[in-house]
């Protein structure tokens, strides 16, 4: 990121982007007056990208209007910024609407840039930093947390720790400008970024989360939330590892998982397993081992539902934990029965 760089993404730029081109050339009175034809789903939208999107050359404005339909080489390049955005709001809603669809833009996180970033995961931190030049890096590091600067700096190699170290000692006033460039590319390259990979990693969980639910109630929840997030739930459901796909693994991979498993859990899964996927397992193991384990389950008698979805679970854990470590590979999701 540089952060004098001019917004350039003319053939990738999104609806709302584009919409938000199209008000800030109209300025506050016009795009103020259309605006007000909107939804509050769209005005947020392109609330969203006039805050975000900085700088647009010429050019690029000039390709957006002409799919318009005008002509609009004399407006030059315009800049969107969080003020801007205000500006146009402030021409229809109240002065609080205002605030609050801007407190919720520039607030994904605490509302403070700075403490956000001081947040993120420092290898994700991390890896942008490494892309940019030493006197970006180094004001951003004056900026955030004492504590994530350590951990941070190491990660960047010692030399350039040194050179960066060097930087932050002799630092200067920046103007604000060039601040507010840094800032609001950072809220548009990092944050937003982080968000993504934050709805990742809620999915990540809930698909753990789903695994180890009782069969019946994750159908009662999945017939609810087929209806109110039919793709949310579908791409989970893909992802979701359950005890009867471990019948997929290779030979070797399933037996590795049994291994790993400890005290009398897997005579415990397999006693209350359906009948295939119990042979499927016991067809797996040498003639010893079959029958001692065979033996186990005898002696087990009956077994509470509740222990058995214990032990399944152990053992989809023990099999994600290896695949994770690229001890195993999973089986690939069987796709074949999914409408386009």
């Amino acid at each position: 990121m540089n952060q004098f760089a001019s917004f350039r993404r003319a053939k990738r730029l999104t609806g709302p982007e584009k919409s938000a081109i199209l008000f800030l050339c109209l300025g506050e009175d016009r795009g103020g007056a259309l605006m007000q034809q909107l939804d509050t789903a769209e005005i947020s939208k392109i609330t969203r990208a006039i805050s975000a999107m900085g700088e647009v050359q010429a050019e690029v404005v000039e390709e957006v209007m002409r799919e318009f339909g005008q002509k609009v080489s004399s407006y030059g390049g315009i800049t969107g910024s969080v003020e801007a955005a205000r500006g146009l709001l402030k021409g229809f809603l109240p002065e609080d609407r205002v605030a609050e669809i801007l407190n919720e833009i520039e607030g994904s996180g605490t509302g403070d840039l700075w403490k956000d970033l001081s947040l993120l995961d420092e290898k994700m931190l991390a890896d942008y930093l490494r892309k940019e030049h030493n006197q970006t890096v180094a004001v951003i590091l004056s900026r955030i947390t004492p504590d994530a600067v350590a951990k941070v700096l190491p990660l960047l190699g010692h030399d350039r720790s040194v050179d960066l170290v060097e930087r932050m000692v002799g630092m200067e006033e920046l103007p604000s400008e060039a601040i507010h460039a840094i800032e609001d590319s950072l809220r548009r390259e990092v944050l937003a970024k982080a968000g993504h990979d934050a709805e990742a990693e809620a999915e990540k969980k809930l698909v753990k989360v789903f695994n180890k639910l009782d069969a019946k109630l994750f159908e009662g929840l999945s017939r609810d939330l087929e209806q109110k997030i039919p793709e949310k739930l579908r791409a989970i459901k893909q992802k979701m590892f359950v005890f009867d796909d471990l019948v997929n693994l290779k030979a070797n991979a399933l037996a590795r998982v049994m291994r790993e498993v400890s005290g009398n859990s897997l005579p415990l899964a397999l006693r209350g397993a359906e009948k295939e996927v119990r042979e499927h397992f016991l067809s797996s193991m040498p003639a010893r081992s079959r029958d001692m384990l065979i033996d186990e389950m005898k002696a087990m008698g009956p077994v509470k539902s509740r222990e058995v979805k214990e032990a399944q679970s152990e053992m989809v854990e023990i099999a994600l934990q290896l695949a994770e470590s690229g001890d195993i590979e999973l089986p690939e999701t069987d796709e074949e029965d999914m409408i386009e």
